[in-house]
């Protein structure tokens, strides 16, 4: 019995080190991009009085598609916020949004469809490693590929039970790797299960758990 207490609290505490790992990852990403965001508006707002004066301006003159594009101008210099809201759990949404930039930086379509629970029994950090895992697994796989990337995701609850689903595009290889032992051992830990499918380019993998 002490054995099997020792190996339970190894793979917890190899569990919480790999949460720790995504999250500050993904903290870090969201960080970066909400002070560049910061950076830029905070410009903007200091000229912000000269552009009224300039717009007065050009109204002034009567000269109005000038002033059409000057206004087009400013609209240029505003940044796209960049930040993404799937969901109002910060944690998982900032792991989500950290995927979504490594989408964007290997040209790979991202889809996300996500409904959470009010509340659910499951700690956070257990959701984040499952999310983690499925996604990595799902990036390595597109990184493979010269086209065709994609990764779509979708989350659903239905009464006591969330469902998971990520699928992929990759290059008909399928090994069942670290990430996907670890997000077996999670859902097995709380009652549920994974099954996975593939066609010659599609890989799936669903995950239940208890909530």
């Amino acid at each position: 019995m002490k054995l099997i207490s020792i190996i339970r609290r190894f793979y917890r505490h190899k569990a919480e080190a790999e949460f720790a790992r995504c999250i500050l990852s993904a903290e870090q990403a969201q960080y970066q991009k909400m002070a560049e965001m910061y950076e830029t508006l905070s410009a903007l707002r200091h000229d912000f009085k000269y552009y009224l004066k300039k717009i007065d301006e050009l109204l002034q003159t009567g000269d109005i598609e000038k002033t059409k594009l000057y206004l087009t101008e400013i609209k240029k210099q505003i940044p796209e916020s960049g930040l993404h809201y799937y969901c109002t759990d910060h944690a998982i949404n900032a792991l989500l949004t950290s995927y979504a930039k490594n989408c964007e930086e290997f040209k790979i379509e991202y889809n996300v469809r996500i409904v959470l629970p009010q509340t659910f029994s499951i700690p956070r950090y257990d959701i984040c490693i499952i999310l983690c895992n499925l996604l990595e697994n799902a990036l390595e796989a597109c990184k493979k590929l010269e086209k065709g990337r994609e990764i779509d995701l979708a989350i659903k609850t239905d009464g006591q039970r969330m469902a998971i689903r990520v699928k992929n595009s990759f290059d008909g290889v399928n090994n069942e790797n670290h990430n996907l032992k670890s997000v077996r051992a999670v859902a097995e830990r709380y009652g549920g299960h994974i099954s996975m499918e593939q066609t010659e380019s599609i890989f799936t993998i669903y995950v239940m758990v208890n909530v």
